[in-house]
């Protein structure tokens, strides 16, 4: 008997021990994940936007825990976590790494270290942080417990930020100890690329600041604004702003929000008033000096209702620069007259109505654009003003650009380089633009929106030092039920400056204002004009209207008309808020008063009319 068992302890040793040791190895061997830092987030001028700050992770080797229970009721009270979720963690046979709690502060886990639990250890991972807190929060986005981004640049370019995990391998005893003097291995983690945006820190900030005190004046329901760099496409702010709620003051879009101007359809109203002239222009339909007979209402089809100017004028004779100045749809419709319905729709395309915009963003819509085939009675002229298509704000503010750029698109983009771990930075590759209309047509058309500007419905947009070319766009809003509310509209103002050498082109769209800023002249062309001189004396551009000329001509228009073109802030924007409320309440008192002593009989004629599908301004 002896024998036999000597034999198979020698058969043991000379042919199995090879694949016993193994198994002896594989059974303390345990691997620790090293987590990989993520790549920084930058702004055009190298601040940081977000970055990754080293904590400590709880971990547990699920196989060394010898009494679960015990070791989460230890473990609960000092991680905060659930003790009966530690207790399936620590449970999770035959895994070998279960975690506990990420990112805990650094005295937590030197109390959990001294603890020294068997099973229980720590190891290196990073948590995000982000300097400028909520700044341009809907932009940037932000990262999930696993450390993946969840929307924003950080879900956009997650797989560039996120780096490569790395793992050490240790032989450890039953206690979770390490073994001296045995197998020890050890895969670096390789750091995540980091992210150089082309936004400006200090426009983001600008825009932010003046959209949210506009939206808190004209009591909105929220806002939007974009500002590009015409010279190379960068864009170099988006903000988003929501209105106030009975929960929630006026604030800053967060992560996790809608970036506005690359998300939100709305109807472009007098804004696509541009596209509609550029093309009859471009086209030869027209010329600057045609003049049109443009009475205050016309009927394109007798089976439906007249469309009208927002306001009631004489028939007046009117060159394309007098319709654009006074934003009339009765003028706009007629130029649309000299165009077949595929000529017009073919032009919304073309200056990318219905298109992504160049600028790649989670969740982008390619808007709508009404096709010829279902124009029918009116949709040719409705679409001619403005009725016809759904945008979002960058594309919309792409239309401007390609005027400002000479009738040449010049595609948005928001990333500008990239760098790697070890330094070295690769510059972001920019599309090419595509010629639209020819020079000569956006030279015109930037002198006649200069004149917008000057004495039109875009006079507080303007600036001192720099001529500005603009267009304001008032569209009533489109109702879930698929009809056009009666008194809630978008009122919007979109332009570029010095129009003679445009720098910058922005847009701003005010959701709902109150009926007092109801129109784009009123609600969004102050804050334009506030982000934009901010831009240009941040970016140092020369004036060059020296003399104010536009300026003064346009301050003189809006005193006459009684406009404020200021964005009050801080005490002033607080009586501004309190004089508003008094005046919302007289009118809605003397609007009830009207109601009682009106007669349904006594109604008149126009009051069955079909209100205005395109207000002015």
């Amino acid at each position: 008997m002896f024998g036999l068992l000597a034999a198979r302890v020698a058969q043991l040793q000379l042919m199995s021990g090879d694949r016993y040791q193994r198994l002896s190895v594989e059974q303390t061997l345990h691997k620790i994940p090293i987590s990989a830092e993520r790549g920084s987030i930058f702004d055009r001028n190298g601040r940081d936007l977000a970055l990754s700050v080293q904590r400590s992770t709880v971990y547990a080797d699920p196989t060394l825990v010898a009494d679960p229970v015990a070791t989460a009721a230890k473990l609960a009270p000092i991680l905060h976590v659930d003790q009966q979720y530690l207790v399936r963690q620590l449970s999770s046979r035959p895994s070998r790494f279960a975690y506990l709690a990420h990112t805990v502060p650094d005295e937590i886990a030197s109390t959990v270290r001294g603890l020294r639990l068997p099973g229980i250890g720590l190891v290196a991972e990073s948590e995000r942080s982000y300097p400028a807190d909520t700044l341009a929060g809907a932009v940037i986005g932000h990262v999930g417990r696993d450390g993946h981004g969840l929307d924003g640049v950080e879900y956009l370019y997650d797989s560039l930020l996120e780096g490569r995990p790395g793992e050490i391998v240790v032989e450890q005893d039953p206690n979770g100890l390490d073994i001296p003097s045995t197998q020890r291995t050890r895969v670096d983690a390789r750091r995540g690329t980091d992210v150089v945006l082309t936004l400006d820190e200090n426009l983001q900030w600008e825009a932010e600041y003046a959209l949210l005190d506009q939206v808190r004046l004209t009591n909105a329901k929220g806002g939007m604004a974009a500002l590009l760099d015409v010279t190379n496409g960068d864009v170099v702010a988006l903000a988003s702003v929501h209105g106030a709620t009975a929960t929630q003051p006026v604030r800053v879009a967060e992560p996790g929000e809608h970036n506005a101007p690359m998300t939100d359809l709305f109807a472009p109203g007098s804004t696509t008033k541009l596209i509609t002239m550029s093309w009859a222009l471009e086209h030869h339909h027209i010329t600057p000096s045609t003049t049109f007979t443009v009475p205050y209402a016309i009927q394109v089809n007798r089976a439906v209702k007249p469309f009208y100017d927002a306001e009631w004028h004489p028939v007046e004779d009117w060159t394309m620069a007098e319709i654009l100045r006074q934003s009339s749809n009765v003028g706009t419709i007629k130029i649309a007259q000299t165009m077949k319905n595929r000529e017009l729709a073919d032009g919304l395309r073309a200056f990318g109505i219905g298109s992504r915009t160049s600028l790649d963003w989670p969740g982008q819509p390619d808007g709508l654009v009404l096709p010829p085939s279902q124009y029918y009675a009116t949709g040719k002229y409705s679409t001619a003003i403005g009725y016809g298509a759904a945008v979002t704000g960058m594309q919309m503010l792409d239309v401007f650009t390609t005027i400002a750029n000479g009738g040449v698109t010049r595609p948005p983009h928001l990333l500008d380089a990239t760098v790697n771990a070890t330094g070295i930075r690769t510059p972001a590759q920019v599309p090419a633009g595509r010629r639209v209309v020819s020079a000569e047509t956006a030279t015109e058309m930037t002198r006649m929106m200069q004149g917008v500007v000057a004495n039109g419905t875009g006079v507080c947009a303007a600036l001192p030092g720099y001529p500005v070319a603009g267009k304001t766009g008032t569209a009533k809003k489109l109702l879930p039920s698929g009809k056009y509310s009666d008194t809630a509209t978008m009122a919007s103002f979109i332009g570029f400056a010095p129009a003679d050498h445009p720098k910058f082109a922005a847009i701003v769209v005010l959701d709902e204002p109150a009926t007092a800023f109801q129109f784009g002249g009123a609600a969004a062309a102050p804050a334009w004009s506030e982000i934009m001189q901010f831009a240009l004396t941040q970016y140092r551009v020369p004036p060059t209207d020296p003399t104010d000329s536009q300026y003064n001509e346009a301050r003189a228009a809006a005193r006459a008309s009684g406009q404020s073109c200021a964005v009050p802030h801080g005490p002033n924007l607080e009586r501004a808020i309190a004089a508003r409320q008094v005046a919302e309440a007289r009118a809605a008192a003397q609007a009830d008063a009207q109601r009682l002593a009106t007669k349904p009989e006594a109604a008149t004629a126009a009051s069955s009319l079909a209100p205005n599908p395109s207000k002015r301004h």
